[in-house]
């Protein structure tokens, strides 16, 4: 793997790190660190960082709004895919530190990937220089987001979606079930079997456990669309128990 010169990411992102160490764990893909430091805490850290910011400004911003209007606009705000859009603006994939096999295997293009490096780098600023200068920076760099968002579709994962419409319809929440398929250890394929009343619907896969179960949701989904899902409501216990008496 090259050397990457970190200076120029620092610019735009409008933020100069006192500890470079952190910048580069925050940059490190879990396939580059044989058991060394790499960005999967700092992830995990930036998530609820970012959340806690953005929450803060809708809070603030939007004070007549209630608790599942924030809630949609927030998930519009932070997911996957504004984090992979916001990550190509600063052209993250040029930075990132892989193994020779991930990178020639284009995972540094990789959505899943790239929204995580970049909430490790929102973790890194955290650490490096606290929560006052890391608002800043997030609110600098969702600018666009914001100012936008009253334009933006109120947002809801599938999974949310497919709950809804079988609650609608007095199904039974859906089940999934999701396991390891294949792929080495720093970077395994999750498959998900998503199941309704019990019976296996659809499965599919994805880098990230999250992934997988949002894209076997978005499934099931258009299934319900095209009327290729043929479900009936559960019977009550008492409904059962009638039935079963008259025979």
């Amino acid at each position: 793997m090259f050397d990457i010169d970190t200076t120029i990411l620092e610019k735009k992102l409008g933020f100069e790190f006192k500890n470079k160490d952190l910048l580069h764990d925050a940059l490190t893909h879990k396939s580059y660190s044989s058991g060394g430091s790499n960005n999967q805490r700092l992830e995990f850290l930036g998530d609820s960082i970012l959340n806690t910011i953005i929450s803060e400004y809708l809070f603030q911003k939007f004070n007549n709004d209630n608790e599942g209007k924030m809630t949609s606009m927030r998930a519009s705000l932070v997911n996957e895919d504004s984090l992979f859009n916001l990550a190509k603006e600063i052209d993250l994939n040029e930075f990132v530190y892989m193994s020779d096999e991930e990178f020639l295997r284009s995972g540094n293009l990789r959505k899943a990937a790239l929204a995580d490096t970049y909430e490790a780098i929102i973790g890194a600023i955290f650490l490096d220089q606290g929560y006052e200068i890391s608002k800043k920076i997030v609110l600098d760099l969702f600018k666009n987001n914001l100012q936008n968002l009253k334009y933006i579709k109120t947002f809801k994962d599938p999974k949310s979606v497919l709950q809804e419409k079988l609650q609608s319809i007095k199904i039974d929440p859906p089940r999934y079930e999701t396991s390891i398929k294949s792929g080495p250890p720093h970077n395994p394929i999750f498959e998900t079997k998503l199941y309704i009343n019990n019976e296996l619907v659809v499965k599919s896969e994805g880098y990230k456990k999250s992934e997988s179960e949002k894209k076997v949701a978005s499934d099931a989904l258009k299934m319900l669309s095209n009327n290729d899902l043929k479900l009936t409501k559960k019977k009550s216990f008492i409904k059962k128990l009638l039935e079963n008496f008259r025979k």
